[in-house]
């Protein structure tokens, strides 16, 4: 089967204006915070989407988008370290420039307009060098960051995964993962659990995210650069999970199974590449079929916005590559660097794939089209 390659630099395209509401790409995604009033501005990166059952008063779909630390000044200044949740409308082609922050489980609904409120609460047990506390006001902290999110079939559940991490200055220690349902509808979090954890920081294997549910399993993915390079991966792997898809199966550690060369083994450190000639930093996988695509991956194969497009047809693979660009992200330094692609199944089209990712010119995620074929 021919292969499509895309020139190094794809020709980022603005999707056809649809009809419904949001922002034409490239845009930012904003919340209602954000428009209030002059100034309101929130600093935060991650930004994985997941479309919700329903329509919004107006008849639009819905999504979910979840966000990592997040920092916001103007009217109500403050900062939450860990994941954040807002909901808004989800048309194809377009960019959500109106989410509305959801409050924290728990706490009664805010103003529309209000500011993000914290998802998960941090976790215990992280450690700084040493084994003092993962807790030092103004030099270090512990914080849940999602490594992704799907709908659980068949309910309006959706089953997030999260790492554990001990920031402190320019050092991002992951010392754990875990998985927990979210309800947005009713703001319920419920089967919190940390599956995997290392005080000497998570062995690569089990640092998963990418949730995929398909026969009867929820997949889960993992990677890791063996050989770094300048701005880069010189080598690396994509590696595969899977348990039950069920949540008495995925709340279980010794459930976890891993892809090997001859089948599945529960022995994590048996777990081979998936993915021919992976590159990775980082990775993030999702169902494009409605798009017409199947299980796309995006690489992100350099700190510098450049990115690989993956393919397959299942989360075994064979996984093909088809598609190579770059974002233009502004320079960062340390670890604000352009970084968390991530595609959206339910804003993209069958023209394009709707890309997001955190640029530290702003400290903002924004949203640009990428032809799933090359123009012309």
């Amino acid at each position: 089967m021919a292969t499509l390659i895309v020139a190094a630099v794809v020709v980022l395209v603005t999707a056809p204006r649809a009809a419904g509401p949001g922002a034409a790409p490239p845009a930012r995604v904003l919340s209602r915070y954000e428009l209030a009033a002059p100034g309101n501005m929130i600093d935060r990166d991650c930004g994985y989407s997941v479309p919700l059952p329903g329509r919004d008063d107006r008849g639009a779909r819905r999504s979910l988008w979840l966000f990592c630390d997040s920092v916001w000044r103007g009217t109500r200044p403050g900062m939450v370290f860990g994941v954040t949740a807002a909901a808004g409308a989800a048309a194809p082609g377009r960019v959500p420039d109106a989410l509305t922050e959801l409050p924290a489980p728990g706490r009664p609904a805010g103003p529309r307009d209000g500011p993000p409120q914290g998802l998960l609460a941090p976790p215990d047990g992280l450690v700084l060098p040493g084994g003092a506390p993962c807790r030092v006001p103004g030099a270090a902290y512990s914080a849940s960051w999602a490594s992704g999110a799907a709908r659980v079939p068949g309910s309006d559940a959706v089953l997030i995964t999260y790492t554990d991490v001990c920031v402190r200055r320019d050092t991002i220690a992951t010392q754990g993962f875990g998985v927990v349902e979210y309800r947005p509808g009713d703001r319920v979090v419920e089967g919190r659990t940390r599956l995997f954890t290392a005080p000497a920081g998570l062995p690569a294997q089990q640092n998963l995210g990418s949730p995929v549910f398909a026969g009867g399993y929820l997949y889960l993915f993992a990677a890791v650069c063996d050989s770094p390079a300048l701005g880069g991966c010189g080598a690396g792997r994509v590696m595969l999970a899977r348990v039950r898809a069920d949540p008495a199966s995925w709340r279980d550690p010794g459930a976890y199974m891993y892809r090997t060369g001859s089948g599945w083994s529960r022995d994590a450190f048996g777990a081979v590449a998936v993915v021919p000639g992976a590159l990775p930093l980082a990775v993030h996988v999702a169902d494009f079929g409605a798009s017409g695509q199947g299980l796309v991956m995006v690489e992100q194969a350099g700190l510098g916005g450049r990115y690989r497009l993956w393919r397959a047809r299942s989360p075994e693979g064979p996984w093909r590559r088809f598609g190579e660009g770059r974002v233009p992200c502004a320079d960062g330094t340390g670890h604000d660097q352009c970084r968390a692609l991530f595609g959206h199944p339910e804003l993209s089209t069958r023209e394009a794939l709707l890309l997001s990712y955190y640029d530290p010119g702003d400290d903002h995620v924004t949203v640009r089209a990428v032809p799933w074929r090359e123009p012309g």
